[in-house]
């Protein structure tokens, strides 16, 4: 009982990370398909509306009076667990993740810009099945979340640029896992929306015609969920009247922590483009979540230990104009994970990444078509949860293709 407890717990602390985060903490740059050909650099990149997710201070020098972008992707990535006393390997079944974004803004003069971006920065689909070794700690797992950011931007003269975005974000996740209880597999489901706000603030700063530096900070958002509901199946009439069998709902919050990004570009000649980024996110404001457990009359609290540690990503990219109508673009970008051996588990499997991005855009007067591809390569990962006693090998892998549109009139 105090095993299946401890899993419970589990379960729902990621339960409430995944609603705001993706494969374990750590978030995915796919709000740009420019940006994402070019290794996810694009605090730098001015060319249509969606740069003010990224870097609120460069939205004023699109030079557009109208800009709208628009854009998906097809994320194909599956996880593979190895147990190190078998050898046996399990493969999660994933259905195909399809960020979405589009931002639209619009200059009433030439140095003010006024934006609205509607994205999906955070979110996962990770199936394993009712019958694979870690069923008590996850089966499926299913969560969107939604930011949607209002932003003014202003050019305060050639080469410096002031922006500063609202952010609400919004979000809901379904979860299933099986939970032992004596010699019976109980199932449990459990289903929540989640909201917050934080704000994007940015400068654009032009040293030379021929340099860009981008820099900006995303706040830290608390995503509370006050309507989460729990369903049970299959459990003994013996323990079904107790907590925290007898919950169904359930009150959390969790700090999303800050994102900050500086980035620098350089056009080496007037085909070639160069650029780098570094990001710095503050997961190790987050050492515990809080949840509480009720059936209407009793509440179940416990803290649970994350342990995130501090991560520092780095991104590369460039891009060569062929002609005036197509580029060709590539990119390579290591994403750290936040989460510690230790406390590592299946719900949402972060490992360190590597990928390597290639893309082409085409650009027809006004209209602009990007498309890309990347190719995403896990660091295997091996851990020993102290909490559920889970042991294995763990990596991640797959690829992403994006398909994007952009209309500018000046």
């Amino acid at each position: 009982m105090r095993n299946m407890k401890r899993n419970l717990i589990g379960l729902l602390m990621i339960l409430m990370l995944s609603s705001m985060a993706y494969a374990g903490g750590y978030r995915v740059s796919l709000q740009g398909v420019r940006q994402a050909a070019m290794g996810g650099v694009a605090s730098v990149l001015t060319h249509d509306a969606s740069v003010m997710f990224y870097n609120p201070g460069a939205l004023a020098f699109v030079d557009a009076k109208y800009s709208a972008s628009a854009g998906v992707f097809g994320a194909f990535i599956d996880a593979r667990y190895q147990n190190p006393n078998t050898y046996e390997t399990e493969k999660s079944d994933n259905p195909v993740g399809t960020p979405l974004y589009a931002a639209f803004s619009y200059k009433p003069t030439e140095d003010l810009a006024l934006g609205l971006s509607v994205t999906t920065p955070f979110g996962s689909v990770m199936d394993w099945g009712q019958e694979w070794s870690g069923r008590y700690m996850i089966s499926k797992i299913d969560l969107k979340a939604i930011y949607i950011q209002p932003t003014v931007s202003y050019k305060i003269n050639d080469w410096f640029g002031v922006g500063l975005g609202y952010i609400r974000a919004t979000g809901n996740v379904n979860i299933q896992r099986n939970v032992a209880v004596g010699n019976t597999d109980a199932l449990f489901e459990l289903d929540t929306k989640g909201s917050g706000n934080g704000f994007n603030v940015g400068v654009m700063i032009k040293p030379s015609p021929k340099v860009n530096v981008g820099i900006s900070y995303r706040s830290r958002i608390t995503m509370d969920a006050t309507d989460g509901t729990a369903t049970w199946q299959n459990v003994p009439s013996l323990v079904s009247n107790s907590l925290p069998f007898s919950a169904t709902t359930f009150t959390s919050e969790l700090p999303l922590p800050y994102e900050a990004i500086f980035g620098l570009s350089y056009q080496v000649t007037p085909k070639l483009l160069l650029a780098g980024e570094i990001s710095s996110h503050g997961w190790e404001e987050y050492p515990e979540l809080v949840i509480n457990l009720t059936d209407g009359t009793d509440v179940y609290q416990s803290t649970s230990i994350q342990a995130y540690d501090h991560t520092t990503n780095y991104k590369v990219g460039a891009e060569y104009t062929i002609n005036p109508k197509f580029d060709v673009r590539l990119g390579y970008a290591f994403d750290k994970t936040p989460s510690p051996a230790e406390y590592f588990d299946p719900q949402t499997p972060s490992v360190d990444l590597n990928v390597l991005s290639l893309g082409i855009g085409g650009h027809f007067k006004s209209f602009n078509v990007d498309l890309t591809g990347e190719y995403v390569m896990g660091e295997e990962m091996d851990f020993h949860n102290m909490d559920t006693n889970f042991v294995g090998q763990m990596i991640t892998e797959g690829y992403i293709l994006g398909l994007g549109v952009s209309y500018n009139i000046k």
